[in-house]
């Protein structure tokens, strides 16, 4: 009974962060000095895949296969301690790079595609089991994984 309340209040209190993110258009946000937002063109090449070719940041969380294997590789109440810091580590990432003007995709799984300005392809497939909560930043050349615990240098390092 125990454990299932903590699945039950585990999802409850991500449902509800996600309810309560702040949707503010850019016109009621304060002026900053930021860059301007750049759409990345994303490109659908087949149904399970995207192409994306401009930079951009793209934030994982991991599907429920996923979240079954880090349970069962972490034990319970690890897991719970992990899943919450991974959060807010993510939240944290997510309001640096909106304020740097860095357009976030969020995908729910299957594969996504980059292109580079040379033609260069990388592809990453979602539903591998290795991928928990990540970030990567695809500054047009290059796709970058990056420690979401130290955005900023990350940001500095690859997105000149």
């Amino acid at each position: 009974m125990k454990t299932m309340k903590k699945h039950l209040f585990l999802s409850v209190a991500f449902l509800t962060l996600m309810a309560c993110h702040d949707s503010e258009t850019t016109d009621e946000k304060e002026p900053t000095t930021a860059a301007p937002i750049v759409a990345a063109t994303v490109a659908v090449t087949d149904a399970n895949t995207q192409q994306i070719t401009q930079p951009c940041a793209v934030f994982y969380s991991p599907d429920s296969a996923q979240l079954a294997k880090l349970q069962i590789d972490n034990g319970e109440e690890a897991f719970y301690t992990i899943a919450d810091d991974y959060q807010n580590y993510m939240a944290d990432a997510r309001l640096f790079l909106e304020d740097k003007g860095l357009k976030i995709m969020e995908p729910t799984g299957g594969k996504i595609s980059f292109r580079a300005k040379n033609g260069q392809v990388t592809t990453l497939n979602l539903g591998d089991l290795k991928y928990n909560w990540e970030v990567w930043l695809f500054d047009g050349n290059q796709l970058h994984k990056v420690d979401v615990t130290d955005i900023e240098n990350e940001y500095k390092q690859y997105m000149k």
